[in-house]
């Protein structure tokens, strides 16, 4: 009994052993002989310089119509000399006529498109109703509100009273006026007091004399206003240090942030002497008129310098006894040495100049490899 328990003990611990004995060396493999992989993918960084300043345009602002006024055209909208830009209302009666007006025209619209639609198309419309009061989007509650009133209530509507109902108002309408354009331009509703501030007096301009343009508004217009001209103008304070690394005559990208967000091109006119630590550039550009002509005051991000290249780990950078920097890929089920030439860093990553350029393998979607034990030309790793 005793050698039995003996035998039994002895086998125990022989299997613990190998058993013990296999996974560490299944663990020291996986640490001592990693090999890790990535694609390599197109990336660029981007040196930038925040700014603030204002938008200049040539601008002309229609004549003061009161607060009772109807805009007819859009936000940015172009309009011809002589079109109509909006509608004054002389009277209280006559805005309710015309609110009423627009009403039926919205109902009338409503049930005609309504009378072919379907029970699902039904709940679609309750359904964007909903996601309308959700997110709190007022724009569309009144539109989508009176389609779902349509929709239910067409039966027992009577499209032709409805029509009937708004010939006699537009009939019996009076107490508008139209207010037409004087000139052709892209309207805006927006006032603010600064249209008289045009780009002739920006060129040059110093950094306390800019801010002292835009201090007190001058009169505004409930009728709103026409830009004039394509081009429009930037005026950015920036710290003199910056401002003069760039060049009068040379071509930047600019990144708009706050309310208005997008990137264009723009070109430097001029900047403006120094005065403390600031000056100002003048910018200008002849697209997105449509985009900024609401805007005044605005904060954007000058773009100095792009490296653009293929993203590269840094544990993935080798060096060489000559001082060349290299990379490994897994081409097929081979390593293969690339030479590479570093453009910048970001993070753990550099980026490096694409093949495309060079002439070399290493191009977007290649095969680094990251991480691997003894690694040379030609090694076979796949």
């Amino acid at each position: 009994m005793k050698r039995s328990d003996f035998f039994i003990r002895l086998t125990t611990a022989v299997l613990f052993l190998a058993v013990a004995t296999y996974i560490g060396v299944y663990l020291y493999s996986a640490i001592t002989n990693t090999f890790v992989t990535e694609a390599a993918i197109r990336y660029s960084i981007e040196e930038t310089l925040p700014v603030e300043g204002f938008i200049i345009r040539t601008e002309t602002v229609l004549y003061d119509a009161g607060t009772s006024v109807l805009p007819v055209v859009g936000e940015g909208e172009r309009v011809g000399v002589g079109q109509a830009v909006a509608i004054e209302f002389m009277t209280a009666q006559a805005l309710e006529t015309a609110s009423e007006i627009r009403s039926l025209n919205m109902q009338i619209t409503q049930l005609e498109s309504n009378r072919n639609v379907t029970d699902s198309e039904h709940m679609e419309t309750i359904r964007e109703l909903s996601a309308a009061v959700n997110t709190m989007d007022l724009r569309r509650l009144e539109e989508i509100s009176m389609n779902i009133e349509t929709t239910i209530f067409d039966v027992a509507t009577d499209i032709e009273a409805l029509r009937s109902r708004l010939e006699e108002l537009e009939l019996r309408s009076d107490g508008t006026r139209t207010i037409a354009a004087p000139v052709s331009g892209t309207f805006t509703h927006i006032v603010d007091g600064f249209e008289h501030i045009t780009p002739d007096i920006m060129t040059g301009v110093s950094p306390s004399e800019l801010r002292a343009h835009f201090e007190t508004p001058g009169a505004t217009s409930g009728a709103g206003k026409l830009v004039t001209a394509f081009k429009w103008y930037f005026a950015a304070i920036i710290n003199h240090e910056d401002a003069i690394r760039l060049s009068t005559g040379s071509r930047i990208n600019v990144s708009f942030t706050g309310v208005f967000q997008g990137n264009m091109e723009m070109l430097v006119e001029s900047i403006s002497r120094r005065e403390g630590d600031h000056a100002v550039v003048l910018l200008s550009s002849d697209r997105g008129i449509h985009d900024t002509v609401a805007l005044r005051e605005v904060r954007a991000e000058i773009v100095t310098n792009v490296t653009a290249g293929i993203r590269v780990p840094m544990e993935a950078i080798h060096l060489d006894e000559n001082g060349t920097t290299f990379v490994f890929l897994q081409t097929s089920a081979y390593a293969e040495r690339v030479d590479v030439e570093i453009l910048g860093e970001t993070g753990d990553v550099f980026i490096v100049r694409d093949g495309i350029e060079t002439g070399s393998p290493l191009r977007a979607e290649s095969t680094i490899i990251v991480r691997g034990n003894n690694l040379y030309h030609g090694k076979v790793v796949g």
